[in-house]
């Protein structure tokens, strides 16, 4: 009887002509986005790979130089894309995909393709994802509004319930049903992301099959919740149209709204530093031992103690090239507790937007999402701290080759081509899956619960609607 009802809701949903058309929109939306991914992560694999060559090249033969001077003709670390950013492409648009790796500075990411987009910027989240996220539940709200409230209207409800058949039975036909339609719908993007993910170039994560598999269980829970609600609220109302008007407000407030407005006052709570502040911070930091003659004529005082001379020219290195290295080790905390600031302040942002995915879900969906796909500002940040650690390896190599090999020429020490073909490229090893549950983990919750409160709030709602028949 089960299969019965499922068969039967699974062929009228297919003989309405609002769900053929909400299947060929949803549709020709996931080959939109699928292509828009596929072009996203094509172009920015090839960019990436020309990118590097180039600066592996021009660094090579940048010709003679002081090792110091080549430290701030500095190189470029470019971000690698993981493939399943042709899925969810994340902040990948917001953060930079370059970072210049210059002496003395811990410069942020640049080359932010938000900012070249114009008037097609609204169109840069239009990912399967997106769809997924945003597209989906309201598109499963319209085709199954008038699951149950339609056949109370139509009076079949009554019918069924004279049968003797449980609510959950009922409810289990209506949702077997419901979900095959659902599968229908969201099945091609599913298939188109796998196409773009497989075809698009990128770079492949070494856990990418266990992250693939977090993806589709994530959304999987995200769906059923959505499903939960779209047959509960149905079941509730009266008439159809009741329900329709109840599950679009739904979607407009806990689906559209909601998150603007709490991203809007999670920045405004917690406000990101301007552009000019971080600039200055950062400079203040670079320039902290040039600044503090104290710490000037200490470190010199101890350096002429330590090897028994009474002149830096009597030391058995050269001076200048010791400091530049020291005033760089000297910047590094001071430029950490910049960062780290900023930091917090993004990680208050996020705790804000985690509360508020306790009451919409497509909040906890959305960052789980990211993180999944490594494309969240935690896999960023790792590039990031990756990126310094070898900025910081270059430039001691650099100093190391003036203070040591120079004799005491300081800055007319000059080097050739054999010191600059030492320095090795940058490698970035993105973070494992396990440390998506430590980052996730009330994301994770978040959804478990949404999916079991759908289940039990339809159950709740197909058992009223058949006590208020049986009355």
């Amino acid at each position: 009887m089960i299969a019965a009802l499922a068969q039967n809701e699974w062929r009228s949903l297919w003989r309405s002509g609002v769900f053929v058309g909400l299947a060929a929109g949803m549709l020709a939306l996931s080959i939109g986005a699928a292509s828009l991914s596929f072009q996203r992560i094509t172009t920015f694999d090839r960019e990436r790979a020309a990118a590097e060559a180039v600066d592996r090249e021009v660094w090579d033969n940048q010709g003679e130089r002081n090792p110091h001077s080549a430290a701030h003709f500095a190189r470029y670390a470019f971000k690698p894309i993981p493939r399943l950013a042709g899925f969810d492409p994340g902040v990948t648009d917001y953060t930079g995909l370059a970072l210049w790796m210059e002496a003395h500075h811990q410069n942020p990411a640049v080359f932010r393709r938000a900012e070249d987009l114009g008037d097609a910027g609204r169109f840069a989240d239009l990912s399967p994802a997106w769809i997924l996220q945003y597209a989906a539940p309201l598109f499963l709200f319209l085709i199954l509004f008038g699951s149950v409230a339609g056949e109370r209207e139509q009076g079949t409800l009554r019918q069924l319930a004279a049968t003797g058949l449980p609510s959950r039975a009922i409810l289990l036909g209506k949702l077997s049903g419901a979900g095959l339609a659902a599968l229908t719908i969201i099945t091609p993007t599913l298939l188109l992301s796998l196409l773009v993910i497989s075809t698009s170039g990128g770079v492949t994560l070494s856990d990418i099959g266990v992250r693939t598999i977090g993806l589709v269980l994530a959304y999987a829970l995200y769906l059923t919740a959505i499903l939960g609600i779209a047959i509960g609220v149905s079941a509730l109302a009266r008439e159809k149209r009741t329900a329709l008007i109840a599950l679009v407000a739904v979607w407009a407030s806990a689906f559209v709204l909601l998150p603007r407005i709490t991203a809007g006052l999670a920045v405004a709570i917690h406000p990101s530093p301007a552009a000019s502040s971080m600039e200055n911070q950062l400079g203040e930091a670079s320039m902290a031992y040039y600044v503090d003659e104290e710490l000037q004529e200490s470190l010199k005082a101890s350096l002429l103690a330590e090897n028994g001379v009474d002149k830096v020219e009597d030391l058995p290195f050269d001076y200048n090239g010791y400091t530049l290295q020291f005033s760089e080790e000297h910047a590094h905390p001071l430029f950490e507790a910049v960062y780290d600031r900023l930091d917090r302040t993004y990680q208050r942002q996020d705790g804000l937007l985690a509360l508020a995915s306790l009451v919409s879900p497509v909040l906890a969906i959305d960052a789980l999402s990211a993180g999944l796909a490594g494309t969240d500002r935690l896999h960023h940040d790792t590039f990031r701290w990756d990126a310094e650690a070898h900025r910081r390896t270059t430039v001691k190599a650099l100093n190391d080759d003036m203070t040591y090999n120079s004799g005491n020429a300081g800055y007319a020490h000059i080097a050739n081509e054999a010191l600059w073909h030492q320095i090795e490229d940058f490698d970035h090893t993105p973070p494992p899956f396990s440390s998506i549950w430590a980052r996730y983990w009330l994301n994770i919750l978040v959804l478990m619960a949404y999916a079991v409160g759908g289940m039990v709030f339809a159950v709740f709602a197909m058992g009223r609607a058949q006590r208020e028949i049986a009355r």
